[in-house]
């Protein structure tokens, strides 16, 4: 299925989210690994985190039937995510432990990317949909525009069509 124009800068940034994890899982260097995911984390995840939960999940509330469940797992997860990185920022994984977040961020993509947005795409009418992505463009832009993320990795990719 073609993923809606709203829902595509999101998803063109999962494809980094999935380098990055892919990086992890097979990571066989601790040091290497956490600069891998904490420059990534800095740049772009933690931004990416944001708008899916202050521009998209609202948006979805607004006009459609939300999929509680669902969003209640990609809160959990963001949660977990976030977590880990403050452990992992402060020395407290092993690398085991950094493998294992490795396989939480590709389930989390792939989850969004297979249950989340499709039924988000199915709840929304065309309308809401020309809504939501102005607002995800509008986030993107002010988060690159206040330096707050690197505009080379996931807010920015997706508003220029990169990968």
């Amino acid at each position: 299925m073609k993923r809606t124009p709203a829902l595509q800068p999101l998803s063109r940034e999962h494809l980094t989210a999935l380098l990055v994890a892919r990086d992890l899982k097979a990571a066989d260097d601790l040091d290497a690994a956490a600069a891998r995911f904490l420059t990534f984390w800095d740049e772009d995840g933690k931004y990416h985190f944001r708008i899916e939960e202050e521009v998209l999940l609202p948006g979805w509330a607004a006009d459609g039937e939300l999929d509680r469940e669902g969003v209640a797992r990609l809160a959990a997860e963001h949660l977990t995510i976030r977590s880990e990185a403050l452990r992992l920022r402060a020395g407290r994984l092993s690398l085991t432990q950094v493998r294992a977040l490795g396989e939480l961020l590709h389930d989390h993509v792939r989850f969004e990317e297979r249950v989340l947005f499709p039924a988000a795409e199915a709840a929304l009418d065309e309308e809401s949909l020309a809504r939501l992505e102005a607002a995800i463009e509008a986030a993107e832009v002010e988060a690159e525009r206040d330096g707050r993320c690197s505009g080379s990795g996931l807010a920015g990719e997706g508003r220029r069509g990169g990968s």
